[in-house]
């Protein structure tokens, strides 16, 4: 089926910013609404392939830069901050907010959710707030429970108050991230996010990549983190939507998919219904790693189901 690309431009919740990302509008019958929510220092063009994949099969399928991230910040000095407080909220928000102006053109077409890595986070707090507004949601490359959260919070309040909310700390950052690379031989400080040199040469050099975040959205990704492994997640959740774990085996984020399997675990043992998928050698991106075909197609298979 072909389609027709455009931009999509909506209000962010903080009453500040215009959210700017693509809507892929196919020619043919409409099966549904398929939403992403992209992961922390990239953006949704990234997702091209993905959409165009969902897109042929029938499925609207949008989404946006993040709030700190690619054309939704007013200029290259605002990447990397979300909001001097709270700015968590506003990722949160900003799900509905893009989602309800997709539905209000196309109403009663069902609605799919899908969010990677700090993305992930972000679509785990939102699905509940959309009540029975959703029917299905998938989790790729998400986290567990960090016992060191808390721990990161104080310490980032603590060089924020020296240092301020917009400054960025190395040292900070090497705490959080710096054993990421720790399994693997390549001689980048992003080979944890796929086996593909090509996509991590782009990304290297991808002025919406690599970039830093500031103290205040370290605290909004580890506050995230945080708050969709609470069992206040797993009791606000409906217990009959359909949700899909994936991930790579071998990603540090899902610790290798030990913290991956951790919240599979607990959604069955609260009674919810979950799958989940590891994918063999793939690491962080698994939708730009050696399988995306076969993610891409276990995607499709399960929002066909």
């Amino acid at each position: 089926m072909s389609y027709q690309v455009k931009e999509l431009n909506v209000k962010s919740t903080d009453g500040i910013h215009t959210l700017k990302g693509k809507i892929y509008i196919p020619s043919g019958e409409i099966k549904g609404l398929f939403h992403v929510v992209h992961g922390m220092t990239e953006y949704i063009d990234r997702y091209k392939m993905l959409f165009e994949a969902i897109a042929t099969e029938g499925y609207i399928c949008f989404g946006v830069d993040n709030l700190g991230h690619g054309k939704s910040t007013k200029d290259e000095s605002e990447l990397g901050f979300i909001a001097r407080k709270n700015g968590y909220k506003y990722l949160v928000d900003d799900v509905l907010a893009v989602a309800n102006e997709v539905k209000k053109e196309y109403p009663d077409k069902k609605y799919i959710l899908m969010g990677h890595s700090m993305g992930s986070f972000i679509v785990r707090l939102a699905a509940p707030k959309f009540n029975g507004d959703i029917s299905k949601l998938i989790v790729c490359g998400t986290a567990g429970p960090n016992p060191a959260c808390d721990i990161g919070l104080f310490m980032i309040d603590v060089i924020k108050l020296i240092k301020g909310e917009k400054a960025h700390s190395l040292f900070t950052e090497g705490i959080i991230f710096g054993a990421y690379n720790k399994r693997f031989k390549e001689n980048s400080k992003f080979a944890w996010l796929t086996k593909d040199s090509a996509v991590i040469d782009a990304y290297e050099n991808d002025k919406y990549c690599n970039f830093h975040f500031t103290l205040s959205a370290l605290r909004d990704l580890v506050t995230l983190n945080k708050l969709c492994n609470l069992d206040k997640w797993y009791n606000d959740l409906r217990k009959d939507l359909p949700t899909l774990l994936i991930a790579g085996d071998n990603d540090p984020v899902g610790d290798y998919g030990k913290g991956v399997k951790k919240v599979f675990d607990r959604l069955i043992k609260t009674g919810h219904t979950a799958n989940i998928i590891l994918y063999e050698n793939c690491r962080h991106e698994i939708l730009k790693d050696s399988l995306k075909e076969k993610v891409i197609s276990d995607i499709l298979e399960f929002i066909n189901m």
